[in-house]
């Protein structure tokens, strides 16, 4: 129990900063997926000219890859089954930092060109606007789609019943990882738009879709970090690290869902409203030239 002076518990910041393995299934996945993008990245880089721009989605990509070894091989997946906290910071780091970030980066023709030349010409032909892929994708990002799957899926994973038989069996685990990470694809995909699949909200409207995940999100982490018992059974007999009590750590990691998701949320609508300013301003500006072009005519 918490108590036990046999438990072996963290001792010092740099104890976490070097609990690494690479040997689970998710960081083995994340290894191949991240070898693949290097490969396709470099052969990109050898066969065609590049600029700012290019070089740019590549520093995005790493950086999301940097953040992502740290969810699934890193301090936050060692600690996951000893610290239900950990356990939520390695799905924030996921939901609210990869997810987006690897959108931006647009990383899928790297992972086109990583494939051997026959696959790469089958893969680019069904990610074309009229392939089966894309037409699927069109339907999952939809925002009345993308929005309710991901909700889904934050309230499935944390029943009690869900989230302890996750930890009890390795492969559950990987499963939750994969809805995890990508609901959380399809549900930034509305906000940040990459191609094929550009989004089709304006400003305003992606503005009020955050506004829509901002209150069943919010209600999900109070429920947890308010609980005046333990959810989650599985957490009962956890070393006790930095001597927090199961309900203490359970009621950090609400409070990491809370607080760190809704900083995410807010500060996203932020850069979108002065984006939709900028944007109103660079049309009202170039309906004044029209006018003044018309007047001088």
């Amino acid at each position: 129990m918490n108590g036990d002076p046999q438990l072996n518990l963290i001792d010092s910041f740099g104890e976490v900063a070097t609990a690494w393995d690479f040997s689970s299934p998710p960081a083995i996945i994340f290894l191949l997926f991240f070898g693949a993008y290097l490969v396709g990245t470099t052969r990109i880089a050898l066969r065609s000219e590049t600029d700012g721009t290019f070089w740019s989605k590549v520093a995005a990509s790493l950086i999301g890859f940097a953040l992502l070894s740290t969810a699934l091989a890193g301090p936050f997946d060692y600690y996951s089954d000893e610290l239900f906290a950990s356990h939520m910071a390695q799905h924030i780091v996921i939901v609210m930092f990869v997810a987006p970030l690897l959108l931006i980066a647009r990383p899928m023709s790297a992972y086109v060109w990583s494939l051997p030349r026959p696959l790469r010409i089958g893969v680019g032909t069904a990610l074309t606007s009229s392939g089966v892929i894309v037409r699927v994708m069109m339907i999952l990002t939809r925002p009345v789609v993308a929005l309710p799957l991901f909700i889904g899926m934050l309230y499935g994973w944390h029943l009690p019943v869900a989230y302890n038989g996750s930890l009890e069996n390795e492969w559950l685990h990987l499963f939750m990882h994969f809805t995890v990470f990508t609901t959380a694809v399809l549900f930034w995909w509305p906000i940040v738009g990459p191609p094929p699949i550009r989004t089709q909200l304006s400003y305003p409207l992606r503005i009020v879709y955050l506004l829509l995940a901002v209150t069943p999100t919010a209600v999900l982490a109070a429920i947890i970090t308010l609980s005046k018992s333990v959810l989650y059974g599985f957490y009962l007999d956890a070393p006790g690290h930095f001597t927090w009590s199961t309900l203490e750590d359970q009621r950090i990691g609400g409070l990491l869902m809370w607080i760190p998701g809704n900083f995410v949320y807010l500060s996203t609508m932020t850069v979108l409203f002065f984006k939709w300013f900028a944007d109103e301003e660079r049309k009202t500006t170039r309906t004044v030239r029209n006018m003044r072009r018309q007047t001088r005519e």
